[in-house]
């Protein structure tokens, strides 16, 4: 345990490529040795592949755009090349330098600006909320639950202790129900794309069974909308069936959002659902 508490600062600086030869040595041989650190820099990099192409979905680069940082640097080219320095090796050097810092504004300005439409799409999701509850929006939202249920790909990550880690992924907290008095099996759990937002589908056999649990923020993908209203436990779920796959849903205090994906009958999966926390 102390050694990963040595190592695990050094994975973010490793994966990045900012550490010493002597120090790469040591972080590969750990991650020989050790699954868990491997894990966590196998999690890392897919959020940080998930971020990029968020923001790349989100906030494209303009033509518009593209051609301006183009004519700054030309500006900047033909600025240095009026200079009445050598046109030594030397010389194109420095011409670069005075580049560089354009560039690396214009680096700057891309990301604000992909931050700023991600919070002003946050912002429009969470306002009107009334748009993202159309039923035709729900219905896209249950079949994306229902697609990626279906698919045969394996999890991508299977260590418990990372779920915390995927908060900053689909928004809410994410734990592992406690499904052990039904016999379920755990297998592991991905983040996926769900109509726009981001879930965490975390995957469960139970006597033979693929269980498909999603958590998400609830004011976000409102699934239980167009599914039906029963009672359980004193609880209220939501439970439908499409394409041979039953749906159940709930949703908690904390406005975090659950939803079973299974091959089991509605009766089953809204007991499942209901017994999440």
């Amino acid at each position: 345990m102390s050694t990963c508490r040595h190592f695990v600062p050094l994975l973010e600086p490793f994966r990045d490529g900012e550490l010493g030869p002597a120090d790469v040595v040591d972080v590969e041989e750990h991650l020989v040795e050790c699954p868990r650190c491997a894990e966590r820099l196998r999690l890392g990099e897919a959020m940080r592949t998930s971020l990029k192409q968020h923001v790349r979905s989100v906030s494209p680069v303009t033509d518009s755009f593209e051609e301006r940082i183009r004519m700054a640097l030309t500006a900047e080219r033909e600025r240095e090349e009026r200079r009445d320095a050598p046109a030594d090796l030397h010389s194109r050097m420095l011409s670069w330098r005075g580049i560089m810092p354009i560039a690396a504004a214009a680096a700057v300005v891309m990301v604000w600006a992909a931050s700023a439409n991600n919070r002003s799409a946050d912002s429009k999701t969470t306002s009107n909320a009334d748009v993202a509850s159309t039923p035709a929006s729900v219905e896209k939202l249950i079949e994306d639950l229902v697609s990626n249920h279906q698919r045969s790909t394996g999890p991508q990550f299977t260590e418990q202790t990372l779920l915390p880690q995927l908060e900053s992924e689909v928004g809410v907290p994410v734990r592992a129900p406690n499904f052990k008095s039904y016999g379920a099996r755990w297998e592991g759990v991905s983040v996926v794309p769900v109509n726009n937002q981001r879930a965490a589908s975390l995957r469960y056999r139970i006597a033979g069974h693929r269980l498909t649990v999603y958590v998400y923020d609830a004011s976000r993908v409102p699934v239980r909308s167009t599914l039906k209203q029963r009672i359980v436990r004193s609880e209220p779920v939501y439970v439908g069936s499409r394409h041979g796959v039953s749906i159940a849903a709930t949703e908690r205090s904390n406005g975090v959002g659950y939803a079973i994906a299974t091959d089991l009958n509605n009766d089953e999966s809204a007991e499942l659902v209901a017994s999440i926390y």
